[in-house]
């Protein structure tokens, strides 16, 4: 049995629960910090990702959102252009004493070719992407 490849990515973050909820799915907040991503934050609400390949490309990734409970959890499946099925991708806060503790899992891995090489890539995004999340959140949260 071939293991699926493992996408999670976990930050501390230290602001308030809600703060950090807000900046990931208010449009102007995530602007500030993930420009390329278009979310409509709402169950069955549509997402899409324009970005440059390797070599300079036009690539889009697209979605739609499966679930989403405020402060607490969001998730979504997500493809890229070329993919023949979309990941999921789970986001879960959790409220803890030093601010918020971001969690990140994506699967659906063993649907995708190439997949150990694209996880690996997505891992690396959604560590960029959660560090982006916790400075700016940091510092709008400002002293603690």
């Amino acid at each position: 049995m071939v293991r699926e490849p493992l996408v999670e990515v976990s930050v501390v973050i230290a602001a308030p629960t809600e703060a950090v909820w807000h900046a990931l799915v208010d449009p102007d907040t995530r602007a500030m910090w993930w420009s390329h991503l278009d979310l409509d934050a709402r169950v069955n609400g549509r997402l899409s990702e324009r970005w440059s390949g390797a070599n300079g490309e036009a690539r889009l990734t697209t979605g739609r959102v499966e679930a989403l409970d405020p402060a607490r959890l969001l998730r979504f499946t997500w493809a890229d252009d070329d993919w023949p099925e979309p990941t999921t991708v789970t986001i879960e806060l959790a409220r803890i004493p030093r601010g918020t503790r971001l969690h990140v899992h994506e699967t659906g891995w063993d649907r995708i070719p190439d997949a150990p090489n694209l996880a690996a890539a997505h891992r690396d995004g959604w560590g960029a992407h959660t560090e982006h999340l916790r400075r700016f959140t940091e510092a709008a949260a400002g002293p603690r």
